[in-house]
């Protein structure tokens, strides 16, 4: 009598993250969305090379791109966003009323 085990092998939820802007000079009101996942947090890393305190931004949008975020602001050089969405898009912007060009490190997100 032959017994046949049956093994359910469930895949672990893969984290996902994405450099979705990377070392470039932005104009204000320069903005640019990563694409579509589950996000628990969206980062931005950037530098005020030519001086002042050119401002940038970070938010999250559903998937239909008509329920966001409020953007939340820094002239700090650095935005931890631990905001989160079931499925949407991360995006970084700087800031419309900057009188500075930005030197964007990097925008990046994910969920793990």
């Amino acid at each position: 009598m032959a017994i046949m085990a049956a093994a359910v092998v469930t895949p672990a939820a893969l984290a996902w993250s994405q450099t979705y802007e990377q070392n470039v000079v932005w104009g204000a009101g320069s903005t640019k969305i990563s694409n579509a996942n589950s996000i628990t947090s969206n980062y931005v890393s950037f530098d005020d090379f030519q001086g002042g305190l050119p401002q940038m931004g970070t938010r999250l949008c559903d998937s239909s791109g008509l329920n966001c975020n409020h953007w939340r602001w820094s002239n700090t050089g650095l935005i931890t966003d631990e905001r989160n969405i079931a499925y949407g898009v991360a995006s970084c912007k700087a800031n419309s009323g900057n009188n500075y060009l930005v030197y964007v490190r990097y925008c990046a997100t994910g969920n793990g």
